[in-house]
């Protein structure tokens, strides 16, 4: 003949020994839940509830004897509910995150539990905090556990410098052989648009420059570098290539109209302006403009010839008279627009010469 069925402490339904043995029924410090209200006896027992009473938790555990009462239940150790029979009583909001305590297995019909050890004897205190230390433990895991899966989710992946959107570059190049691989592809693909005809020179040192951040540091910054240079080069050809054209026009024409060379000095630095763009560019009009300006130097040369064949000579003369004064004022009667000549530079050898005899 079968024992009879204890009660539930909590909603007083009977639990069958077989509830116990498998586990759907509990025993929880001193108490004995049916499956219907284990859940909620094992969500409202905290750390501290366990930790109170190390030492009373072990007899209440031990298996049941034949129209044994059951054990009741320490003050203080769970919430107060007072049995009453269905429908069972309100079940209390569980606290937010608390870690379920450790359940307390039932023992098999017939087997004896441990004795306990009294609080004095060795190894009491150390069984005591079992299940503080168990339940720290979950707590630590848990934690753990939420952290990593928190960083896997918030971590960005560095995206290449430049990318295919024209994205600000963030100057972050992820390390190893990926980094490797979107150095080439940014390469790729500045290499690929130099080639594509039409394709203006801005355009190309704007992809060259976002691809930088993608390929520091590897082996095709280098190859980098050289095609910006080139394709600044190639600009730079251009431009001087555009700007020749005019410029040798205006030279021809300002040439043309101007016989007393009232604007030799404004159009020597044009001159040299127009050959060094020439030469940038390997044109073939670099001897058109040197030509063209002997041309130009040689009739203001010849222009001031006469003029200074006729002062030198009275200069010299009221030199040798030590009429000085006379002497720098015939040089002062040279036409300025002739004074950017070399006969106008052998005058004023002339002239400092005689402001020097003027003196001693």
């Amino acid at each position: 003949m079968s024992s009879p069925a204890i009660p539930c402490d909590s909603c007083g339904s009977p639990i069958p020994d077989s509830d116990l043995e498998t586990g759907s029924a509990i025993t929880l410090l001193g108490k004995r839940y049916c499956p219907d209200c284990k859940t909620e006896a094992i969500q409202s027992v905290s750390l501290d509830d366990l930790a109170a009473r190390p030492a009373a938790a072990a007899p209440a555990a031990r298996a049941p004897q034949p129209k044994a009462a059951p054990a009741k239940a320490a003050p203080k150790a769970t919430p107060p509910k007072a049995p009453s029979p269905p429908p069972a009583p309100a079940k209390p909001a569980p606290p937010p995150k608390a870690a379920p305590a450790p359940v307390e297995a039932a023992p098999a019909r017939g087997e004896r539990k441990p004795t306990p050890r009294r609080p004095g004897a060795p190894g009491a205190k150390s069984a005591s905090r079992t299940p503080l230390l168990i339940g720290i433990g979950a707590v630590v895991v848990i934690a753990i556990v939420v952290g990593v899966v928190l960083s896997r989710g918030g971590s960005s992946t560095p995206t290449e410098s430049g990318g295919a959107k024209g994205g600000p570059s963030t100057g972050v190049v992820p390390k190893g052989p990926d980094r490797d691989a979107q150095a080439r592809e940014a390469y790729a693909k500045v290499e690929e648009l130099s080639r594509r005809a039409g394709t203006s020179w801005d355009l190309i040192l704007a992809a060259a420059d976002k691809a930088k951040a993608a390929c520091r540091g590897t082996e095709w910054e280098k190859r980098l570098e050289d095609l910006r240079a080139r394709a600044a080069h190639e600009k730079e050809t251009e431009e001087a290539a555009r700007e020749l054209g005019p410029l040798v026009d205006e030279l021809k024409g300002a040439v043309a109209t101007d016989p007393e060379f009232k604007r030799y000095a404004e159009l020597q630095p044009k001159f040299q302006l127009a050959l060094e763009t020439a030469s940038k560019t390997g044109s073939a009009r670099r001897d058109e403009i040197r030509a063209l300006q002997r041309d130009y130097n040689g009739k203001y040369e010849k222009l001031a010839e006469p003029y200074y064949t006729e002062i030198n000579e009275a200069a010299l003369q009221l030199t040798e008279e030590k009429r000085y004064d006379d002497a720098l004022r015939k040089i002062n009667t040279f036409p300025p627009q002739l004074r950017h000549s070399g006969a106008w530079m052998s005058l004023e050898k002339l002239k400092q010469d005689i402001e020097r005899r003027k003196k001693k």
